[in-house]
């Protein structure tokens, strides 16, 4: 799958208070995390980068070669979006939270919102180790089944929902959720919560072994120790 049939939405809209920088932009084996999600998922054309504050991942994005991109592009995000293209061709829109701090779900609605494919690959922006393979078995599985609204990974004892394949419809929901907590002032709704409104197909660790360890893919740098782990990693593997 490619093109306008599938977008890719990075939600990396977080404070990062345990790593104390933007979890994105850590270097791990001699490249931010982002560039390695942008590399695993380089086949997809579409892509949308929702965070909470533009300027940082802008100039990290220029300093590896990304250009503003088409004039009028940014109008398909929320007011502060920015258009990129990377030397390759690829399109990237980089959206701000419409309401800062009200959780990964808010960047969800926003980057569905903003993608043009069907069917999209959410992926949090931490995720070093994230693979193609996963990624297209995941949208893959979404595809051929209509009755689904999302294919999400079960690993490290939990759903996995910022390492999915969501139909782009399902953002309106995600939207009302949001706006509804913006607007009573209510806890922030979970990504669990949103997925239990959702007809969901679970991947388990045993039906994607061939692509590699699934707690490996969807584990993130939370915090230094994360950091230090996904360094070996890397040291070991790249």
């Amino acid at each position: 799958m490619s093109g306008p049939d599938r977008s890719l939405v990075i939600v990396a809209g977080g404070r990062s208070r345990r790593l104390g920088r933007d979890k994105p932009l850590v270097e791990v084996g001699g490249r931010t995390v982002l560039s390695r999600i942008l590399e695993a998922t380089a086949d997809i054309a579409d892509a949308v980068l929702a965070v909470r504050e533009v300027p940082p991942f802008r100039r990290a994005l220029a300093a590896e070669g990304w250009e503003p991109g088409a004039a009028g592009a940014e109008s398909a995000g929320p007011p502060g979006s920015v258009a990129l293209r990377s030397p390759e061709g690829r399109a990237l829109l980089v959206v701000p939270d419409p309401v800062p701090d009200l959780g990964p779900l808010a960047g969800v609605a926003s980057g569905l919102e903003a993608a043009r494919g069907a069917i999209c690959v959410v992926l949090a922006g931490d995720l070093p180790f994230v693979t193609p393979e996963l990624v297209d078995r995941l949208s893959r599985e979404l595809a051929i089944d209509a009755d689904l609204d999302a294919v999400v990974p079960h690993a490290r004892g939990r759903a996995q929902p910022l390492c999915a394949a969501y139909r782009r419809e399902v953002g309106r929901l995600a939207r009302r959720l949001v706006a509804r907590t913006a607007a009573s002032g209510d806890p922030s709704p979970s990504m669990m919560s949103f997925l239990e409104r959702l007809r969901v197909r679970t991947v388990t660790a045993e039906q994607v072994k061939r692509f590699g360890d699934l707690e490996t893919m969807v584990r993130g740098v939370d915090s230094g120790a994360d950091l230090e782990w996904a360094a070996g990693r890397a040291a070991r593997s790249d």
